[in-house]
């Protein structure tokens, strides 16, 4: 087994491994996807790490982002290989590393490699990780205000989406009243907007609830952020505008959708749509990045 840095003559390979794992890797297929292989101004771009097989098989991926989160996929009885894997990449990754995704079991054997299980988190637990194939979306919807409409995101203005995201990113994310806090928020609005990946919910003319995609392939797509303001929770709006927005993936011939979630509240209103646990997720959130520290030679 090879551990290295991947380039473009193996990005099939890659390409190959994250989709026999499609429910787990929606982040890293869609990043590939949008930004392509290595280090370069787009801010999707990542330097990504594997173990390789010597006829050039991919078996583990490690996936550090130009933005510092670090991406993991492996299969629940290689987390040998994920170990070795990792102890390569802390002596070869290039910046900080402000958090560690993936499966559980995968992302705490990175982050226990790299000696970071009591660093300091803003979030860091396991989420349920939800499946739904299309074809068994339930549309069944519970009883609303008869005047509603499923509208574009940047038809909601511009301070009440910087505001819902402010508040999702301290509710869901655990982030703190940090400098960098508006600016990151900020972004996110910006770029989702642009990629018209949001749509809010509209009744009797208020905005109540935000919904979208955080991943999207022609086939698949991953369900995130979810947002319905405390004012306007228990009504069914997330519910509605989750299915309205999963009914509109399907017309254009998507088949299925993923998320992950540890909120009680939002999983029963998944649940109620159609998803069903698959696994778990770990999302691990550094409260400051860190800098990995290279192993010292024996």
């Amino acid at each position: 087994m090879q551990y290295r840095l991947l380039h473009e003559p193996d990005r099939a390979a890659l390409e190959h491994f994250l989709s026999t794992h499609t429910s787990s890797t929606m982040f890293l297929r869609n990043n590939l996807r949008a930004a392509g292989m290595g280090r370069r101004q787009h801010p999707l771009s990542a330097d990504y790490f594997a173990a390789v097989t010597a006829d050039g098989t991919v078996h583990a991926v490690i996936a550090h982002m130009r933005a510092g989160n670090v991406l993991v996929q492996g299969t629940p009885d290689n987390v040998g290989i994920i170990n070795q894997l990792a102890d390569f990449c802390r002596d070869h990754i290039k910046g900080p590393v402000a958090g560690i995704l993936g499966p559980s079991e995968a992302a705490q054997a990175v982050m226990q490699c790299w000696g970071l299980m009591d660093s300091h988190y803003a979030t860091n637990h396991d989420e349920a990780l939800y499946r739904l194939d299309l074809d068994q979306l339930e549309l069944s919807m519970p009883p609303l205000a008869d005047s509603y409409q499923v509208v574009d995101a940047a038809k909601i203005d511009r301070a009440t989406l910087l505001r819902w995201m402010r508040d999702y990113e301290m509710e869901a994310l655990g982030a703190g009243e940090t400098p960098s806090l508006d600016g990151r928020v900020a972004a996110r609005v910006v770029t989702a907007l642009e990629d018209r990946a949001w749509w809010g919910l509209i009744v009797e003319g208020e905005p109540v609830a935000l919904a979208g995609f955080n991943a999207r392939l022609p086939d698949i797509v991953q369900l995130g952020p979810v947002w319905t303001p405390p004012a306007y929770r228990n009504l069914g709006y997330a519910r509605l505008l989750v299915a309205k927005c999963l009914q509109a993936a399907r017309a254009r011939g998507c088949k299925a959708s993923v998320l992950f979630t540890n909120n009680p509240a939002a999983a029963r209103a998944y649940e109620a749509v159609g998803f069903e646990v698959i696994g778990t997720y770990r999302l691990a959130l550094l409260e400051k990045p860190q800098t990995l520290v290279v192993a010292q030679a024996v």
